[in-house]
């Protein structure tokens, strides 16, 4: 190859990749607005189920440990007195990596809902997390009739609610979560593990309660600036 015939191939790869790079810029501002307004209008819809019947307020982030760190005040109006909750975002590493969710509290430190926002855990086992359970019978699905499929809450999140997050949350290993072993759970301030996947619930608990720590923190911070 003469030099003629190097600064030729040289000239294009450079093109070749200029235009790569261009491409893959051009498509990253494409799909940037539409990727944050999607995550904004699940956030939204999270807030709605983890905080039922208040009224978002306000949302705050904050430097809490060297961190940003998310929360959301709300409120409403019962029997003519105003209570008050608050939502935030926990963030915790499981098997396959982060497990991020949105957790909602009231005044007295009751969790109201929970729902996980993303994760990566593994198919079958952690990622069970979101897992919808059926109540359809295999009648149901065998003349296709639309059955009683009305519980819309992953069995695994439906189990935080009416926990305190001023104790420890505890694991135990029940197997799937139902209402039979709901009051158990419930006094022992606990969960039940998924089976096979207990880094995960250990994961999303203790994400959990270093949330509602740093929301305390949080809260006296905003108590003093005022």
């Amino acid at each position: 190859m003469n030099t003629f015939q190097m600064i030729k191939a040289i000239l294009v790869l450079t093109i070749i990749g200029f235009i790569a790079a261009f491409s893959l810029s051009f498509m990253n501002k494409l799909t940037t607005e539409p990727i944050a307004k999607q995550n904004q209008e699940k956030k939204l819809l999270s807030l709605s189920l983890v905080l039922p019947s208040y009224t978002i307020q306000k949302e705050n982030t904050v430097t809490i440990d060297g961190q940003p760190f998310t929360y959301w005040e709300a409120s409403k109006e019962e029997n003519k007195v105003v209570k008050k909750a608050w939502a935030f975002i926990a963030e915790e590493k499981g098997y396959g990596g982060p497990v991020q969710s949105i957790v909602g509290i009231d005044d007295t430190g009751k969790i109201l809902g929970f729902t996980i926002l993303s994760q990566s855990e593994t198919p079958g086992l952690g990622a069970r997390c979101t897992e919808i359970a059926s109540n359809k019978t295999f009648f149901d699905h065998l003349f296709k009739n639309n059955g009683s499929d009305t519980e819309q809450i992953p069995w695994f999140q439906v189990q935080f609610i009416g926990l305190d997050i001023n104790k420890p949350i505890n694991i135990l290993k029940k197997g799937d979560w139902n209402s039979t072993i709901q009051n158990i759970l419930l006094q022992q301030n606990a969960v039940t593990a998924i089976t096979g996947a207990t880094i995960t619930t250990k994961a999303v608990t203790l994400s959990i309660e270093k949330g509602a720590q740093k929301l305390k923190k949080a809260l006296t911070l905003h108590e003093v600036k005022q």
